[in-house]
């Protein structure tokens, strides 16, 4: 479904015509014929004013819905038309490459995810504006057969095309593509319904709604779980455009987030428009303003202006693409990111310059005594320029000096990991960042098993050592947003953000397994050594930082009175003291 701003009859042409055809009726003579006159040049100047407006396609991501709001109210409220823009929608599907559109002419603008960026290796894309500051894409699953994403490992699950930051949260997650059965995309969420697959890529905007009113459970694997934050719906367009037509695209963005400050701002009017004007779905009122909702939660316009993006943001999102192989290099490429601001200094000015240097050299001869004193305070420019590189050199040096203190007053200096400084400054950001998007997080106490033996029977540089190895497991062994701290002596603290509790006990299990099946070389000796650890987790134990580490330590206390080199869970019991789950890499030990 293709709709556009102008009709001939927004702009009366209709009515003009049956004016003048008209005229015959209500006038005759020398004042028919002027009505005719007045009423022909009415006519003429119209459509010279609508051939005026410049026309623009925009192709969309997907089929009418609140997704697109922004670009309704701009049409219909007239932020575009008093631009001087033509603008057409396009309405995309299934089969629908907004990229490829943009890229072959067919539109001038579209609407994209944040695989945009990789987009860039083969096209001069250019991200004009981030609609939503988080993106929408998750990983739906039936809640009533998979528990957590570890669970999804040989299942059927449906992922569409160009979901580059699913799979990228995947691969942070230790879950590649290569243990999923993936099926082609229905867009149907019935498949679920129907048990074809357990999970499938979808919006957390649209694909829920349909199955809470089926009454299905669900639960929403989100790449922000697992420190992949990405924009969502990002405008783009060629930097052909750009260059060619840069006062066009400056009014084509101003008017779009105009349109989306209205749209968000008057979200009823905006959905009874769209149920009778673009509602080529068939959808119903309450998936709308569940939509709504949800995209508003997604573009924090409380908190950011519509459209912003921070060069900071898409430097991040290029080095994750880049860390998980998905991209040749971390760097996000000149002009991707729009800048609508003016060149500081004309061509012309160093055009001018040019000339003024040549007219300066053909009658330099008329002004030795001018040349003289050039050259004096050529060097007293020159000197003050190597005083401020001096001074340049030693703000950096400091600067550096200061990073690296930083850094020093955070980091233990044996093993290299993060100290109880940074985990007592950190942890409680975490919990509340696992509050505000309600997503698990695990707190895991690891001690190593007879560590006074250790250093009594070999010297403190062979318990050094084992404390450096079991720093490496556990900094290999972890993921890119997980805290790992030496939290003093042999005891070290892990907060695994978005993990379950049974997840994060196998993990440590992992751990354990691991150091018990690598013996220390030192001083060509083989020293063998476990461990034990102890796992609590928000907010199944709580939401304080200082209640998870006591409950995670008292779970340790246990599993070393149980006789050591084991896992256990904090599980509240109604005896005097805390009843305590064994687990092992087969589950939990009855």
């Amino acid at each position: 479904m293709v709709l556009r701003v102008f009709k001939s009859s927004a702009w009366g042409g209709g009515q003009v015509a049956s004016d003048v055809r008209g005229g015959k009726q209500f006038a005759t003579g020398g004042s028919n014929l002027r009505a005719g006159l007045a009423g022909l040049w009415l006519l003429l100047g119209v459509q010279m004013f609508a051939h005026a407006h410049d026309a623009v396609t925009v192709q969309l991501k997907w089929r009418h819905q609140f997704q697109f709001a922004g670009y309704y109210a701009a049409l219909e409220k007239g932020f575009y038309r008093d631009a001087g823009l033509d603008v057409t929608l396009v309405e995309g599907s299934p089969r629908s490459d907004t990229i490829e559109e943009v890229v072959s002419g067919r539109s001038q603008y579209g609407i994209a995810a944040s695989d945009l960026l990789l987009a860039r290796s083969r096209a001069e894309v250019v991200a004009l504006a981030a609609i939503f500051q988080h993106s929408p894409f998750i990983l739906l699953g039936d809640a009533r057969r998979v528990a957590n994403l570890h669970e999804l490992a040989g299942q059927k699950v449906m992922v569409e095309p160009h979901a580059e930051e699913l799979y990228a949260y995947l691969r942070s997650e230790m879950l590649p593509a290569e243990k999923l059965i993936i099926l082609p995309h229905t867009q149907n969420p019935q498949d679920i319904l129907d048990g074809h697959v357990v999970a499938m890529s979808s919006y957390s905007t649209t694909a829920p709604y349909w199955l809470r009113l089926a009454g299905v459970p669900t639960i929403e694997f989100s790449p922000r779980a697992g420190g992949i934050d990405f924009y969502g719906d990002v405008l783009f367009t060629l930097e052909d455009e750009v260059r060619n037509h840069p006062e066009r695209v400056k009014a084509f963005r101003e008017a779009t987030l105009k349109g989306w400050v209205y749209a968000m701002r008057h979200q009823d009017e905006i959905i009874a428009l769209i149920l009778a004007k673009y509602n080529t779905q068939n959808i119903d009122r309450g998936f709308l303003q569940f939509e709504a909702h949800r995209i508003g939660q997604l573009m924090q316009t409380d908190l950011v202006e519509i459209g912003h993006m921070n060069p900071g943001r898409w430097q991040h999102i290029a080095q994750t693409y880049a860390s998980l192989g998905m991209k040749s290099d971390d760097d996000v490429p000149a002009g991707f990111l729009y800048d609508d601001r003016p060149e500081p200094v004309p061509p012309w000015v160093y055009r001018g310059g040019a000339m003024v240097v040549l007219l300066a050299m053909i009658f330099s001869w008329l002004a030795r005594r001018n040349v003289i004193l050039n050259r004096k305070l050529r060097c007293e420019v020159a000197a003050h320029v190597e005083a401020n590189r001096q001074l340049a050199e030693k703000v950096r040096e400091n600067q550096e000096l200061q990073d690296q203190l930083r850094d020093q007053a955070v980091r233990d200096p044996l093993t290299g990991l993060h100290n109880r400084r940074y985990l007592d400054e950190t942890l409680p950001r975490e919990l509340a960042r696992a509050r505000r998007d309600r997503y698990p997080l695990a707190v895991v106490v690891v001690d190593l098993d007879h560590f006074k033996q250790i250093n009594d029977r070999y010297g403190h540089s062979s318990g050094d050592a084992v404390l450096c190895v079991l720093a490496a497991i556990l900094r290999e062994g972890t993921r890119l947003g997980d805290i790992v701290c030496r939290h003093g002596g042999e005891e070290f603290v892990v907060v695994l953000p978005g993990m379950t509790l049974q997840d994060a006990a196998r993990r440590a299990d992992e751990w354990r397994a691991e150091l018990a099946h690598t013996p220390v070389h030192h001083h060509h000796l083989d020293i063998a050594v476990t461990l034990s650890a102890g796992v609590a987790a928000y907010p199944t134990h709580g939401s304080a930082m200082d209640a998870l580490i006591d409950y995670a330590d008292d779970a340790l206390y246990r599993a070393k009175q149980s006789g050591r080199n084991r896992v256990m869970c904090y599980e509240p019991g109604h005896a005097s003291r805390p009843a305590l789950t064994l687990v092992t890499a087969d589950g939990p030990a009855a």
